[in-house]
């Protein structure tokens, strides 16, 4: 079976999605930026995408689950791998639609590589509990509002810090100019002390599709399965993520608000 939402301008239960712009800065003007890098700054991953897609995303995903605060983690992010945040800075937990008393999903965050036209979008998860039942593949997706061309991608994800430790992907199950998506098991689970998926972060380095400047904002989505169903495949459009289904019953997706609209450039 398939189900497939709209992120933007679409309604789902119990919540509107916002349009293109929303909680955003007006059209043609770029978001003020976040913590800046030092112009010359020399990256530890160097040119290497693969590596810094890589080592950011685990770093993100480390620093939140030691609940350091977004400004901290930018600064992080700016000092050891030149990375400027480009939309906006801040942080927020956004989750829309229910079931809201499960999951929290953060807005993406974007960052660029200072020197470069090529930037990394980040999107991340936290289970508010742990669900009884945690058979089958999970989903986690991030999309566009235009057209990239996508680099390098990686999800890290890990327990509580009870049981859990951390496991890392680098191939995503989906990539296209649209986006990239990952299947991956958030079990097992310890009962209602741990699981292996409680929270993760995925990563994806991109570049503009052509020439030119371009607004763009990213978005992300969460899929849930239990019993005897299974998350089998992920489909990609414009502001659009959709999920595959094993059988008709036990899932549910989650969406994030989408990131602010950021100015992306290649020369």
């Amino acid at each position: 079976m398939h189900t497939k939402m709209r992120l933007v301008g679409a309604a789902m239960a119990g919540a509107v999605l916002l349009p293109i712009g929303a909680s955003s800065t007006a059209f043609g003007q770029s978001a003020p930026a976040g913590a800046p890098a030092a112009r010359g700054c020399v990256a530890k991953s160097a040119d290497d995408v693969k590596a810094q897609t890589q080592q950011v995303t685990a770093l993100i995903q480390k620093l939140e689950g030691q609940r350091i605060s977004q400004d901290r983690i930018d600064a992080k992010l700016a000092a050891d791998h030149c990375l400027e945040r480009v939309d906006g800075g801040g942080s927020e937990f956004s989750t829309l639609g229910n079931p809201s008393d499960e999951i929290k999903i953060a807005k993406p965050v974007i960052y660029k590589a200072e020197g470069k036209d090529r930037y990394i979008a980040a999107a991340s998860w936290k289970w508010k509990k742990i669900p009884s039942n945690t058979k089958g593949l999970d989903a986690f997706a991030i999309s566009f509002s235009k057209k990239v061309t996508p680099l390098a991608h990686s999800l890290v994800y890990r327990g509580n810090g009870q049981v859990y430790g951390k496991k890392k992907m680098t191939q995503a199950f989906k990539s296209s100019a649209y986006g990239a998506g990952f299947l991956f098991n958030e079990g097992p689970n310890v009962g209602k002390i741990d699981m292996q998926g409680y929270q993760g972060v995925m990563g994806i380095s991109f570049k503009a599709s052509k020439r030119g400047c371009w607004n763009l904002q990213a978005f992300s989505k969460y899929g849930h399965s239990w019993k005897s169903q299974s998350a089998t495949g992920i489909t990609l459009g414009l502001t659009s993520i959709g999920f595959n289904w094993a059988n008709t019953g036990n899932k549910w997706t989650q969406a994030s608000q989408p990131s602010r609209e950021v100015r992306v450039c290649r020369s």
